[in-house]
């Protein structure tokens, strides 16, 4: 931003004249319009993400999934935890099966 206050004069400066100028200082100007833009982008997504690892963060928590045992459960509460294994389907005979789903 310091460079677009002084924009004309160092286009005047360098030899730059009539409509290469103005051109010059209105490409600038759209330029940082769009790494202003760009910027605020960035900034949102950076908030969102931080927003979500601290979500992750106390879900972690609340389900005993950190590391070093910090939370609210005691150390025989956690040996009997269930992990995030796929559970296995129970074996379906034939004589389990109902009218309804036939």
């Amino acid at each position: 931003m310091e460079f677009h206050e002084n924009l004309h004069d160092m286009g005047v400066k360098e030899g730059l004249k009539g409509r290469k100028l103005h051109k010059s200082v209105e490409s600038f100007t759209w330029n940082i319009t769009i790494l202003k833009g760009q910027a605020d982008l960035l900034k949102h997504a950076r908030a969102e993400v931080l927003e979500n690892l601290k979500q992750i963060h106390y879900a972690a928590l609340t389900c005993n999934l950190a590391k070093g045992g910090a939370g609210p459960s005691s150390g025989s509460e956690s040996r009997g935890r269930r992990s995030l294994e796929a559970i296995p389907e129970k074996a379906v005979g034939e004589n389990d099966i109902t009218d309804e789903e036939n």
